[in-house]
């Protein structure tokens, strides 16, 4: 497929880059929902693959510009890298195990689909966030000379 056919649709790298920021950001959630997936293992894994499989496309197209939600920072911007690991673990639990005791409390594993609501609605938040802790992000990398 050529750039020309590729229409509206989030470009392949921009999905591959997602996956990779999610699940390199997200560790230390990923450790505490190993630990403590055991009391809805079929809940918890259900909702973490949606959640990182809407929240990769998601992330694609929010860098991407094709949804706008505000700018966001680089991914080398490494003063933002607390903030992004901290966010981005947090909202992967609530859409993991808050997902999860929601589909068993309400009995309707239906329900498992909110997890990738909710990693899809925590992303699109975050450049607010961003803006509320470190201001406005820098679009460019800088020269060098």
């Amino acid at each position: 497929m050529s750039d020309s056919d590729a229409g509206d649709a989030p470009r392949y790298e921009g999905v591959f880059f997602g996956v990779m920021e999610l699940s390199f950001l997200s560790t230390p959630a990923f450790a505490a929902v190993a630990v403590l997936q055991w009391h809805y293992p079929d809940a918890v894994s259900l909702s973490g693959l949606l959640a990182i499989g809407a929240g990769s496309v998601a992330l694609a197209a929010f860098r991407g510009g094709r949804v706008d939600v505000g700018a966001w920072p680089r991914r080398g911007e490494l003063s933002s890298l607390p903030l992004r690991v901290a966010y981005f673990s947090l909202v992967f639990l609530a859409a993991t195990l808050g997902v999860a005791l929601v589909v068993v409390t309400a009995g309707s594993y239906w329900l498992v689909l909110m997890g990738a609501v909710v990693q899809v609605a925590g992303l699109a938040a975050f450049p607010t966030v961003y803006r509320l802790v470190h201001g406005e992000p820098v679009g460019e990398a800088a020269v060098r000379w």
